[in-house]
């Protein structure tokens, strides 16, 4: 197991609390039946981990689809469900000490539920285990954490996955918008979503979620397999507040910048969005492409700060960046507060290693953005679908290239 294992000694005398209606259920939906499985078992031990330090009760549901079979059923679709007490008791039971492996954390498992085999990545099944997860859990409000593979806004097209790979084939992914009207469908709004995949801190995204979550936390460049260190963060997730999410940031860059303090190999990017203000700041955006459509038209990228540079080439380049380099090198004053409101903690590791190339803390904005390119065919085919082509203004550009 990845995270630190918290032994406990309670009397077992003391009242018990309950987790009361009040207190947030975290949800985390894995799609791990592609080769994360292994790296999302260890994040289950390590959110494992984290509840067992809380210091108050909460609740942990987990839908699992991986390769890894769990339970006396040995299923491989199922509900998994953590209660802490918040005094060192999980499910009922004095939480697991260091000695344990990752299979006594399963073991320790409520059984919420068993699904025949379905695939995970259609929004149909996503919409039946999220209304399953909260069903099953006594709360008024609800995070989520998603895991599994991803590529921004992309669909399958040049073996990219929007998000989700269930199984080998990289069809069997998710849509972007099909995400988020699952997401919608389950009829409130989570506090935070966390995206554990890659490429997802990206304006594309962003606002096609604005309405799915208060907060987003997600990064514009791969997020390493390891994934987010959940064992320190869990109490902060659960905390619930801007500054908390904040926190959650820290704990992400401060584990990738010292696993690459021992080693050289590590990378990341971070960043903490206030959904409430995308809006605001896709009217911005959207401002800036019309009054540049001329240059647009005939726009060089490849002078901007990428982000997919290595696995994903156009993937991304960065939005406040792109931005100053419409406007002479400096960014509006409008723009770059509004921007402020909008990305409410960013932080990146300047170095990396496997990459060849390093990120630009001054050209880094929090967020990625696509940008047209005739290279590109396939992928701006299917960008003139999604409602942020028209929200951003991409429909006023007239491109030299016939887009």
């Amino acid at each position: 197991m990845a995270g630190l294992l918290f032994a406990c000694n309670n009397n077992q005398d003391d009242p018990q609390p309950e987790p009361g209606k009040k207190n947030m259920t975290i949800l985390s939906y894995l799609v791990a039946n592609n080769n994360l499985n292994n790296a999302l078992l260890v994040n289950i031990g390590a959110m494992y981990d984290g509840l067992a330090g809380m210091d108050e009760p909460a609740t942990l549901m987990v839908y699992w689809d991986g390769k890894t079979k769990v339970g006396a059923n040995n299923a491989d679709h199922l509900i998994l469900k953590y209660e802490t007490d918040g005094k060192g008791n999980i499910n009922g039971r004095p939480a697991l000490d260091e000695t344990t492996v990752m299979e006594d954390v399963l073991d320790e498992a409520i059984i919420v539920k068993e699904y025949a085999s379905q695939l995970s990545t259609d929004k149909e099944v996503m919409k039946t285990v999220l209304k399953d997860m909260m069903a099953n859990a006594d709360s008024e409000k609800f995070g989520l954490i998603v895991g599994s593979h991803a590529s921004s806004w992309l669909s399958s097209i040049f073996t990219s996955r929007a998000f989700g790979q269930d199984g080998s084939s990289t069809d069997n992914t998710m849509l972007i918008p099909d995400m988020a009207e699952a997401l919608k469908s389950v009829g409130q709004k989570f506090e935070f979503i966390l995206f554990d995949a890659c490429f997802m801190g990206t304006t594309e995204v962003a606002y096609t979620f604005r309405d799915v979550a208060n907060y987003q936390i997600s990064s514009v460049m791969e997020v390493p397999a390891y994934g987010f260190p959940y064992d320190l963060l869990m109490q902060d997730l659960y905390e619930g507040t801007a500054s908390s999410y904040q926190q959650v940031c820290q704990y992400y860059m401060e584990y990738y910048k010292f696993l690459y303090d021992c080693n050289d190999t590590a990378w990341g990017t971070i960043a903490l969005i206030d959904s409430k203000e995308m809006g605001n700041l896709t009217d911005m955006i959207k401002q800036e492409i019309v009054a540049h459509k001329e240059l647009l038209a005939e726009y060089d990228t490849g002078h901007l700060q990428e982000y997919g540079k290595s696995s994903g080439p156009y993937i991304a380049v960065d939005l406040g960046h792109f931005v100053k380099d419409m406007n002479g090198g400096s960014m509006p004053a409008a723009f770059s507060s509004q921007l402020a409101k909008t990305v409410l903690y960013k932080e990146c590791m300047e170095k990396t290693y496997p990459y060849n190339y390093a990120v630009d803390a001054d050209n880094y904005s929090g967020l990625g953005i696509y940008i047209p390119v005739a290279a590109r065919p396939k992928w701006n085919t299917y960008f003139k679908t999604l409602d942020w082509y028209t929200a951003a203004g991409w429909n006023e550009v007239s491109f030299s290239w016939n887009f």
